[in-house]
């Protein structure tokens, strides 16, 4: 690995570049481990610093796991032999009435992006 300029903020040492970090937190109570990221590690203490693209993987990642603020409960209906699933007047306003939508699953999830 090559060493870069940046100092660690714990003991001053340069850090070097790594493409092992380990993230692990704790999101809506559930413990998310991100293996291979990369970022620079102190070689003296091993307090590790991630890059850039690194933060952003961690960021979408961890997005995926917060709970909506608001849930909305639908009963799923049968209209003309297919299954139904109405769309909340307070999301369709908040959608502005849009008429497209990717649709795919997600566990048990059904997810709907609108555009």
């Amino acid at each position: 690995m090559n060493e870069i300029e940046i100092n660690c903020i714990q003991c001053g040492t340069k850090t070097r570049e790594v493409d092992n970090i380990t993230f692990t937190a704790t999101v809506e109570g559930r413990e998310i481990v991100i293996t291979r990221l990369t970022g620079t590690r102190c070689p003296t203490c091993g307090e590790e610093y991630l890059g850039a693209d690194s933060l952003d993987k961690v960021e979408e990642i961890t997005k995926k796991f917060r709970k909506p603020k608001v849930v909305f409960k639908r009963k799923i209906t049968t209209s003309g032999g297919r299954r139904v699933l109405g769309i909340p007047d307070e999301i369709d306003r908040a959608l502005g009435k849009k008429e497209n939508a990717d649709i795919w699953l997600e566990g048990d999830k059904i997810v709907a992006e609108v555009y």
